[in-house]
């Protein structure tokens, strides 16, 4: 707050690029999960199993894998704002393909698609971010689009499970669609800088060097990726909590989305949340969050626990930004191809982990595993944060940017 009115939202929207880069992300995200909605309760439908929701999530794993790492070092080649429209357009003929073709294995398929056009489309556009957005207007950037991708969830899943209860999936699907070309016309017009030399392309697993020779970036990093493991839990969980409630579906697939969304739209644009000790404090209410989720024993205090979960995920939005702040410009997308890849990963064990944990175990030892899991993780990372000299500079606000490259 004291750092002046130049890191609120109403400065960055002052941008054009910021704008176009919130618009087209709010306009395909809220036609995304509207589709995925209707895949999820599909998918849970014709099997009666947690896992086949997790499914879902999990069979993006491999493709998105090979987007990240095999992808990564083409993803700075391209021009930005070309690519992100390509990607919009691939999107909307892939979720079109469960319309043309019956059975579960295509909707296992457009997943693994969808999977990778959006690790694709992360990267891009994090690359776009750092060469066009200021660095005092990214954490309202990085903020509006979390915020608004968390409420495009809400959004989406009430009314893809509304639709798909009410008249199926096809036409939730169609709206998908329609999302991805309305995000590809607003990219169209992206203002970015003209004249960015593109650089050689990088070996395969240059990203992830990078990543893991910063003492900061392999902490935060490390952070996020076990975050991803739970990240997807009340989504993945809600159609067994909700049973033969048809009512609660929608509810419980919405709660985390809306307690993200809250979060990220108080906290998104103070300064301190780019400090460690912050981050990992916020680190620690996930868990606690998680906890609390496995106390609740009916589908209503489950989703109300939720909430507290999808805020306790927001705590991701401080790593994005030391992540923009402390890597090389010109290896962003690749940079960020390698986390995405890594958190799909991870997302897609954690998914099925704790589904089968569910399963066998109930509701109550999923939640309860996830929540031990994110605590004692938090304690290990204080500990080194505390021995990390160059986090202690961020808590300082004492740490350069970093340019140097691999």
């Amino acid at each position: 707050m004291g750092n002046g009115p130049s890191f609120g939202y109403r400065s960055a929207l002052g941008s054009p690029v910021v704008r176009r880069l919130w618009a087209a992300s709010l306009a395909s995200t809220v036609g995304d999960y509207i589709g995925l909605g209707a895949l999820l309760f599909l998918a849970t439908d014709r099997t009666g199993l947690a896992i086949a929701t997790a499914a879902v999530f999990a069979v993006g794993v491999v493709p998105s894998l090979l987007t990240g790492m095999l992808g990564g070092g083409w993803f700075d080649r391209f021009p930005r704002t070309g690519t992100l429209v390509a990607l919009q357009l691939l999107g909307a003929g892939a979720i079109c393909l469960p319309i043309l073709v019956e059975g579960i294995p295509i909707v296992f398929l457009v997943a693994a698609l969808l999977a990778a056009i959006r690790v694709a489309t992360i990267a891009v556009r994090s690359g776009a971010m750092a060469d066009g957005v200021h660095d005092e207007h990214r954490g309202a950037l990085i903020a509006l689009m979390s915020s608004t991708d968390q409420g495009a969830q809400v959004v989406g899943y009430l009314t893809g499970g509304a639709l798909y209860v009410l008249v199926g999936p096809t036409f939730a699907l169609l709206l998908d669609a329609a999302s991805f070309i309305l995000g590809a016309i607003v990219l169209a017009g992206l203002p970015l800088p003209r004249g960015r030399p593109l650089p050689a392309r990088a070996p395969m697993t240059a990203g992830l060097r990078q990543i893991t020779r910063d003492p900061v970036l392999r902490l935060l990093a490390s952070l996020v990726v076990v975050t991803g493991t739970v990240a997807s839990l009340p989504e993945t969980l809600a159609p067994s909590i909700a049973g033969d409630a048809d009512r609660w579906r929608p509810f419980l697939l919405a709660a985390a989305p809306a307690g993200q969304a809250i979060a990220m739209t108080a906290f998104g644009r103070l300064p301190q949340i780019r400090r460690p000790s912050v981050q990992l404090v916020h680190f620690v209410s996930l868990g606690l969050a998680l906890v609390i989720a496995a106390l609740a024993r009916n589908p209503a205090s489950i989703a109300g626990a939720n909430v507290l979960v999808g805020a306790g995920v927001a705590w991701i939005v401080g790593p994005q930004l030391t992540f923009l702040r402390l890597a090389p410009k010109h290896r962003m997308a690749q940079i960020t191809a390698v986390m995405v890849a890594m958190l799909a990963v991870a997302e897609g064990i954690g998914s099925l982990g704790f589904a089968a944990i569910a399963d066998l175990a109930g509701v109550s030892a999923a939640y309860r595993l996830a929540g031990a899991l994110l605590i004692t993780t938090a304690v290990i990372g204080w500990m080194i944060k505390e021995r990390t000299p160059e986090a202690l500079a961020l808590d300082r606000d004492e740490l350069p940017t970093v340019t140097a490259t691999i």
